[in-house]
């Protein structure tokens, strides 16, 4: 939308409910909560993913873990905020 104004002055604007936000693949990712799979060898972190769904992300943890024995795999819910600010 666009308002002209006395003066030559321009001031656009947009409604809120125009915006479309097309993310394409990255659009799961613009959730509140994300899942993180840690994988702990001897009480040291090895590897951290972050997954947007938990379904993803303990799919990750079996199938690392039939490939990784010797590592332990944890599955938690995190904060998007603490990932991307």
């Amino acid at each position: 939308m666009t308002d002209d104004r006395a003066g030559g002055e321009r001031d656009d604007q947009v409604w809120p409910e125009m915006v479309h936000w097309d993310l394409g693949g990255a659009s799961a990712h613009g959730r509140e909560m994300l899942w993180q799979c840690d994988a702990v060898r001897a009480g040291r972190l090895y590897e951290r993913r972050v997954f947007a769904s938990r379904e993803e992300a303990e799919a990750f943890a079996v199938w690392m873990r039939q490939r990784e024995p010797d590592h332990m795999f944890n599955v938690e819910a995190i904060k998007a905020s603490t990932v991307w600010n």
